[in-house]
């Protein structure tokens, strides 16, 4: 068996005057580059089964994306689809690029339409470049933390799943290739203060690993973060640290050099077998008590523009924690959409992607989700894996995917009630989740069960 491994990179920042990042309450538009979005590849072989792991700076991986990519990096290396694996890293400073989404609610923006039809051919030819560039290597990986940087933002009393992890991949003369880095938190650090496009702290991230380890290409794979926001951002803390670039790097510094400190310490071994393999999940979609007439009844009231006092540059009281409170009309018409696209689709299970893909004693599975904490910590644990990788934001989007009990908290509140953003503010990723109670457990266990496979 002789294990190799090639990576690439290339530069997706999208162009100037277009909207800058991913926030309702906001009419900017992009006027600077503070450092550029890039795409990563990582291509794995162990001269019989291979894979390939694409990972950008973007916000949503669309369906409509991943299917792209995936089609057009099979034809280019003879790979199956099924060992191709597209991730985005949730940046909140990317572009919201939903065009072929599973999720009901989120509209599209049409201004980014050439932006989005050139994505296909430049996260494909990253995959084509890493591919070509195999070469022997070695590989490990570790298990770390870092406390102290995250938190619940819907209940900020529960733990959360502060897991750092590293996989370590070296040429074969012992130089450094790759570091794959997993952790999980909201990249909603910088907020709507800038006007510039960023990678949020995975930026700062990288760059303490790569100038720690000279030649390494460091690859951040975001983890199960629906609930999990940086430091003391919780759902309605007005009091919470303010956004900005110095508390993103603060964020990304603090990660990375956990990192470049964990991947020190591990050994690298060249018989790593290689497998992959992609399951179809469908999920039953959301049953809930609201009539379409009421529903249409509400939409009509809440119809109109929203953006009449949306800010350039948020001023120092609006908050990604606060903001929904302070201009609540667009999430209100995100919500009826949402609950409207239920019943309308309710018979339509939401077609679930599950990507497998082992490095030795090394796994990654992922998830289109913003799947809860809770439920991607249950994964790792019940892994048989020395280390697991639960990626989620992979291959599509299709919203958040909470625990069935937390379902029970938003039980029986009546419409108008639950779309009150001053109240149920706090719920957010319960009260719009697309999927039905107990789904999540199925997800869970079949995620499980393929790693069982993998392993086995």
């Amino acid at each position: 068996m002789s294990f190799s491994a090639g990576v690439a990179r290339v530069d997706i920042t999208p162009p100037l005057g277009l909207p800058v990042g991913c926030w309702a309450a906001r009419k900017a538009l992009a006027q600077g580059v503070h450092e550029p979005l890039v795409t990563q590849a990582l291509a794995l072989s162990d001269g019989e089964r291979s894979a390939v792991i694409v990972a950008t700076d973007l916000v949503f991986v669309s369906a409509e994306l991943a299917r792209i990519v995936r089609e057009r990096v099979a034809g280019l290396t003879g790979l199956r689809q099924s060992a191709i694996s597209v991730h985005a890293s949730h940046n909140h400073s990317a572009p919201s690029l939903v065009r072929g989404s599973t999720v009901g609610g989120l509209p599209d923006i049409p201004a980014f339409g050439r932006y989005a039809d050139a994505l296909g051919d430049l996260l494909s030819g990253a995959a084509y470049a890493a591919w070509r560039r195999l070469e022997p290597a070695r590989l490990g990986s570790a298990v770390g933390r870092v406390e102290g940087v995250s938190g619940n933002r819907v209940d900020h009393t529960r733990a959360v799943d502060d897991s750092l992890i590293v996989l370590r991949i070296d040429r074969a003369d012992g130089r450094p290739l790759a570091a794959v880095v997993n952790f999980a938190t909201h990249p909603i650090s910088v907020g709507g203060v800038t006007v510039e496009w960023d990678a949020e702290y995975i930026a700062p991230l990288r760059e303490a690993v790569e100038d720690s380890i000279p030649g390494v290409e460091c690859i951040f794979l975001q983890g199960c973060a629906g609930d999990v926001a940086p430091y003391d951002w919780w759902f309605g803390n007005y009091e919470a640290s303010r956004h900005g670039y110095e508390l993103r790097d603060r964020l990304g510094r603090t990660i990375g050099e956990r990192a470049a400190g964990l991947y020190e310490t591990i050994q690298g071994e060249a018989d790593v077998p290689v497998a992959a393999e992609t399951i179809w999940l469908d999920l039953r979609r959301r049953r809930h008590a609201y009539e379409a007439e009421e529903l249409r009844e509400l939409a009509a009231e809440l119809d109109g523009p929203a953006d009449a006092d949306w800010p350039e540059v948020w001023p120092p009281e609006v908050h990604t924690m606060t903001s929904a409170q302070l201009f609540p009309r667009t999430y209100q018409q995100g919500a009826v959409r949402m609950y409207l696209d239920m019943l309308e689709r309710a018979e339509e299970p939401v077609a679930t992607q599950v990507v497998g893909i082992r490095a030795g004693e090394a796994a990654i599975v992922t998830n289109p989700f913003e799947l809860f904490n809770a439920a991607g910590r249950r994964i790792k644990e019940r892994s048989p894996f020395a280390t697991t990788i639960a990626a989620a934001y992979a291959n599509d989007y299709a919203g958040y995917l909470p625990e069935t009990s937390d379902l029970d908290l938003v039980e029986g509140v009546p419409l108008r009630e639950i779309v009150d953003q001053d109240e149920w503010r706090w719920a957010y990723g319960i009260t719009n989740t697309n999927i039905d109670r107990g789904e999540v457990d199925r997800l869970v266990d079949e995620s499980v069960a393929l790693l069982e496979r993998l392993h086995g």
